[in-house]
């Protein structure tokens, strides 16, 4: 009974233009990021965000491409940096302006960068993230900086992306369809909170 008045609820959110959102997770890939991947996915129900993850060991290589059709299901990029790792800014911004900003495949989707550990010591301020990833110049894109102390901050990003899509746009739910099915085939397991914060 449970599953079909789900799909009753689905069909109502479409009609309402409210389907659900896919949304892709970016950035370094550190045990820490995965484990907060994992965290997510764990925390959030499929009939509301459809999550998959694509991190990438930084610096990258000069011939590193991503997939042509790895962005074309995602409506909105949820993108992780570590706000303690100071000595990484420059690998990031590289990442993050050379594969996303400038990527026309990424144009019109809107991106919140999670800065996790911010509540740590010594982790770099709002101010000290916008100035080092250069986001002033960042004027002709839908985006927002999130301090990331624990799982509920990056459930905040995710229902902020998730305005953000139904404000602007979304993609036919056919076109979704077998992300939806992959995703739900995917194994969620429960990190060990002592690992949480690996680098």
């Amino acid at each position: 009974m449970s599953n079909k008045i789900n799909q009753i609820l689905l069909s109502i959110r479409r009609r309402l233009g409210k389907p659900e959102v896919s949304i892709l997770i970016m950035g370094n890939d550190t045990p820490a990021a995965r484990n907060r991947v994992k965290l997510l996915n764990a925390e959030i129900s499929i009939d509301n965000f459809l999550l998959d993850d694509y991190l990438s060991k930084l610096p990258v290589e000069d011939k590193f491409k991503f997939k042509p059709k790895l962005f074309e299901s995602f409506e909105g990029i949820l993108y992780l940096i570590d706000a303690t790792k100071e000595d990484m800014i420059k690998h990031e911004r590289a990442f993050f302006w050379e594969r996303i900003i400038w990527n026309e495949d990424l144009r019109e989707k809107p991106i919140a960068i999670c800065a996790y550990n911010s509540n740590l010591q010594g982790s770099l301020t709002s101010g000290e993230l916008i100035e080092n990833l250069s986001l002033v110049r960042l004027t002709d894109r839908v985006w927002k900086l999130f301090e990331v102390g624990d799982v509920n901050d990056l459930l905040s990003a995710l229902n902020w992306l998730r305005e953000a899509i139904w404000m602007g746009w979304t993609l036919d739910w056919e076109r979704k369809e077998s992300l939806k099915t992959k995703l739900s085939q995917k194994k969620i397991v429960i990190v060990d909170k002592k690992n949480d914060n690996e680098s």
